[in-house]
């Protein structure tokens, strides 16, 4: 079955945002921070195929393993980095953005994505469970993202 995802969340670093910014210019380092990326395979200029760790429940039989490739784009003058998807490439299409928003002496991690997630294995009798389930799993490695990016950070910052 396909499962649409779509997730919006963020988090508050206590730090500027011109020691924030910085992440845009390490976009390897800054993807290489999301859980459950097994392998980060560079597939053109700023493009990469991502391959991930099953996701999901094997107990209840709704186990999944993401890839899909995107092209980055990264805007330093208004904080962000999108992506869109490349076709041809894994099972699912994934677009978004990685947006640092300067809160005076904070600043603000945003982060919005949806897309499909196609041909996920999913057992008949858990169909009309398995898409909140599996929002549930990629809203919860979002967050986990957003927190090691600003434990990330703060380490940095207080060196």
């Amino acid at each position: 079955m396909n499962v649409d995802i779509k997730i919006e969340r963020s988090v508050e670093v206590e730090a500027p945002y011109a020691r924030v910014v910085p992440l845009l210019d390490d976009l390897e380092g800054t993807i290489r921070r999301f859980p459950k990326l097994k392998k980060l395979t560079k597939v053109g200029a700023n493009a990469y195929l991502w391959e991930m760790s099953t996701i999901g429940s094997k107990a209840a039989n709704i186990a999944h393993e993401v890839s899909y490739a995107a092209h980055y784009t990264v805007n330093a003058k208004r904080g962000e980095m999108s992506w869109k998807p490349l076709p041809d490439y894994g099972n699912a299409t994934i677009e978004g953005r990685f947006a640092l928003l300067d809160q005076g002496k904070k600043t603000k991690l945003v982060f919005d994505v949806k897309g499909k997630l196609r041909d996920v294995p999913v057992p008949l009798m858990y169909r009309l469970l398995a898409p909140p389930f599996i929002q549930g799993k990629f809203t919860r490695l979002v967050d986990i993202f957003l927190e090691s990016t600003r434990d990330a950070l703060l380490e940095e910052t207080t060196r």
